[in-house]
């Protein structure tokens, strides 16, 4: 099977998708960090990806509010193949490359889609997160610790209302018919 790409609808945390404050514990040095965004979603969209051949296990929410699935793309990689590692491609809601200045850091809570590869591998399917856009921005409020970058002046989408706590939408997997290289979002 080609590398064919997923859209996974639910709700954003922990988003680290950026060089500046992308995720520096637990990895490899080789791979010097790696981007990193939890998916909060209902059981349709968890499986549909499972019904995709994703092996990403998931925790259920103490809430009742679905399955939590973290999803990593590695800063470099090991072999040096550009399309393995480095930033995902990450949207904002009117669909415009993400700009930190501009857009501010996504905070916990906002709505949005996760782009999946799903390819064949020697162990089973494989996955890699290929983009992020955000739906719904709910702006990123520190708590203290300095964790945002400096000079960011979040820009709030929602004008003032909340996010919703559950996916706006089901999550559909891209046209069988559709053809795309590695890497390409398909918008």
């Amino acid at each position: 099977m080609a590398t064919k790409t997923i859209e996974l609808t639910g709700t954003l945390e922990w988003a680290k998708l950026f060089e500046f404050n992308r995720d520096q514990g637990e990895y490899d040095v080789e791979t010097d960090g790696a981007t990193t965004v939890t998916l909060l979603m209902d059981d349709d969209v968890f499986n549909m990806m499972k019904g995709e051949g994703v092996r990403k296990q998931g925790k259920p929410d103490a809430e009742g509010r679905g399955t939590r699935v973290t999803f990593k793309r590695p800063w470099k990689d090991k072999f040096d193949r550009e399309w393995a590692a480095g930033p995902p491609t990450v949207f904002n809601p009117a669909g415009s490359t993400w700009d930190s200045e501009s857009d501010g850091l996504i905070g916990n809570g906002s709505v949005g889609v996760v782009y999946l590869d799903v390819y064949d591998t020697k162990m089973g399917k494989g996955c890699r997160l290929n983009g992020v856009q955000v739906i719904d921005h709910v702006v990123f409020e520190s708590t203290g610790g300095g964790g945002g970058a400096p000079g960011i002046k979040p820009k709030n989408y929602t004008q003032g209302q909340a996010a919703p706590a559950a996916p706006v939408a089901k999550a559909t997997a891209a046209p069988a018919a559709a053809k795309m290289a590695p890497g390409d979002i398909p918008f």
